[in-house]
């Protein structure tokens, strides 16, 4: 099965460098609360969606908190 990557994108090219970038960006844009967050406590399911889509981790991140309205 194909998927959708950005492989010029800083983040990486593999999932779990994705994964990665995503536990960054959270712990990054939401310092206050979750700071101490770590890839086990994601329910990488539902991500899973924003990465075959091609979408960088702080896009996912952005849609996932709803700080943005595009699908």
């Amino acid at each position: 099965m194909a998927y959708a990557i950005k492989t010029t994108e800083s983040w990486g090219d593999t999932w779990t460098q994705w994964r990665q970038g995503v536990v960054v960006a959270i712990r990054n844009d939401f310092p206050e609360v979750l700071q101490d967050i770590g890839e086990n406590d994601i329910d990488w399911d539902a991500w899973r969606p924003y990465y075959d889509k091609g979408h960088s981790p702080q896009e996912a991140v952005d849609q996932a908190f709803l700080r943005t309205v595009d699908a």
